[in-house]
């Protein structure tokens, strides 16, 4: 099977005894071996580090400023390739390469292809794609969803989950509009009057646009209006007179007298005075009827207070008469949805339990499912870690069903384990031997590895208190997960190693005597035929 996402190299400088060396990788089972205090576990360390671990400052060489962890994987799985893309850290050339600086402060940095990360993302990243067996902290298969996860998987109930997972995200959304309608209906009754109050306010205006414009123009008609009765009065005053001071009219007429009373020395006049007389009669009664055809100053004042009203309720509607429109028919709407509130309500309630059943069953189908696959599961961890060499150890996958559906439906998920007939079973995660959890962990792995998206499995832990043919088993058992990916375990077992496509031999060297003396570690890579030649010297050395 073609590994899409691997660990291609380890470059480990100023790294405890490791000064600056390169491990390169391969797809398969990478074991690494060496003699005690060679530097195997700090391999494993540098590769905690790697995942998001944290780190500790001791690890910095002596008589230098930091150490360097850099790993470079292979990366050609579109899965891995999109998470990372949307997280911002995209892959150029199929190669990840992350980072990890620790400074002799106690100081860290973190890169993910060349740019600055967070180790909380790392961390996140490595438990997705990457899997350590024999950190009990870290150990994500401990985790109860996680382990209700690989259920699913391998009953192949993912479909169901989905089915019951989209449901679940209708029913929630469901359930908001159902508490928004609700505080509607507290705040109705004070939002109605509200409503009410403001509309009415606006159908009393009846707001027009074309009749705001023919306001405006009465209104400046108007004014002038004023203008011209006070001219006309003057003028009226000119023509009657007025607070014993003769008009002009009346002064014409004596003036008309005079001449009329001496025709023998005026005649020639007389005819054109009284023309002239006529022409102010008709001119002062023109004026008279143009003043009496003009408005009554009070159409002025109701001109105004109309204007006066269409201006205070712009201000309080956005400034136009289109948006006091506008919110008018927002307020129409509004009423109408509050009034129709009840029937909402009582529909959306009605919708909310129907969800609410559907889902129910849903939830109850999938765990009578899981209960079914749990058995079937249970005994085939219970007969995979018996070939581990665990006689008598049963392995047990206990479902809960709870009252209440959660996003994973209505069960719970627990492993539990019994490595010593008749004393009981355990959580695993409970289980104290770090050597017993490996080799339950590993049985899941060999079982769970084709169905999980986990592309990379670190072994840590994996050969405590055991050997001979037990060895041996484990040794296949981890072979049998390289088929699915990459594996990477420390080992001291011949019976183990021999299995490995690469070997990692770590060496220790002594540079120099007494106290200028320093110890290094080095790797050394064996491959191909070579491997079962150094197998041999392991169990020589044994």
């Amino acid at each position: 099977m073609e590994t899409n996402f691997y660990l291609k190299k380890l470059i480990i400088q100023n790294f405890a005894t490791f000064k600056n060396q390169s491990i390169h990788f391969q797809p398969g089972f990478n074991a690494i071996v060496g003699e005690t205090g060679s530097g195997k576990s700090l391999v494993l360390d540098a590769l905690q580090l790697i995942l998001g671990g944290r780190a500790d400052k001791k690890v910095v060489r002596k008589d230098t400023d930091y150490s360097l962890i850099e790993a470079s994987f292979k990366c050609t799985d579109s899965e891995v390739q999109s998470y990372l893309e949307n997280e911002g850290y995209p892959i150029e050339g199929k190669e990840l390469i992350i980072k990890r600086v620790i400074y002799k402060n106690g100081t860290t940095k973190t890169y993910i292809n060349h740019l600055s990360s967070t180790v909380a993302f790392l961390a996140a990243f490595a438990k997705r794609y990457i899997d350590l067996v024999g950190q009990f902290e870290n150990q994500k298969l401990l985790s109860e969803v996680y382990q209700l996860h690989l259920l699913d998987h391998y009953g192949k109930l993912t479909d169901n989950v989905e089915q019951f997972q989209s449901k679940l995200h209708e029913f929630k959304a469901l359930q908001i509009k159902l508490s928004q309608l609700e505080q509607s209906k507290a705040n109705r009754e004070q939002r109605l009057d509200y409503l009410n109050y403001q509309l009415q306010e606006i159908e009393k205006l009846n707001p027009d646009s074309q009749e705001e414009e023919d306001l405006l123009m009465k209104k400046n008609l108007l004014i002038n209006v004023e203008k011209n009765r006070k001219i006309s009065f003057q003028l009226k005053e000119i023509f009657d007179g007025g607070e014993g001071n003769p008009g002009l009219l009346s002064q014409m007429k004596s003036f008309n007298n005079i001449l009329n009373k001496n025709k023998e020395h005026f005649s020639q006049y007389t005819e054109n005075a009284s023309e002239i007389e006529d022409m102010l009669h008709l001119l002062i009664t023109q004026i008279d009827k143009q003043f009496d055809n003009e408005m009554d100053p009070q159409v002025l004042e109701g001109v105004v207070d109309r204007l006066d009203i269409y201006q205070k309720t712009k201000k309080k509607f956005g400034g136009t008469v289109e948006s006091i429109l506008h919110t008018q028919m927002e307020f129409l709407k509004e009423r109408d949805h509050l009034q129709l509130l009840d029937f909402n309500l009582e529909e959306i309630k009605n919708n909310s339990e129907l969800f609410k059943s559907a889902l129910s069953e849903l939830a109850k189908d999938l765990h009578k499912k899981r209960l079914a696959n749990a058995v079937k599961l249970s005994k085939e961890l219970t007969q995979r870690v018996q070939s581990l060499k665990m006689s008598g150890a049963t392995i047990k996958l206990i479902l809960e069903e709870l009252t209440e559906f959660n996003e994973f439906g209505l069960t719970r998920a627990n492993f539990f384990a019994e490595t010593n007939p008749g004393e009981g079973l355990f959580k695993v995660k409970d289980i104290a031997s770090g050597g017993e959890l490996s080799r339950i962990l590993l049985a899941v792995r060999q079982i769970l590895s084709s169905y999980d998206s986990i592309s990379i499995f670190l072994f840590d832990e994996i050969d405590t208190g055991i050997g001979g043919e037990t060895a041996i088993c484990i040794g296949k058992a981890l072979a049998q997960v390289a088929l699915n990916g990459q594996v990477i375990a420390i080992t001291h077992l011949p019976q183990i190693a021999q299995f490995a496509d690469v070997l990692i031999l770590i060496q220790k060297d002594i540079q120099g005597k007494d106290e200028s003396s320093r110890t290094e570690s080095k790797v050394k890579e064996i491959m191909g035929k070579m491997v079962q030649k150094e197998v041999r010297q392991m169990s020589q050395l044994a």
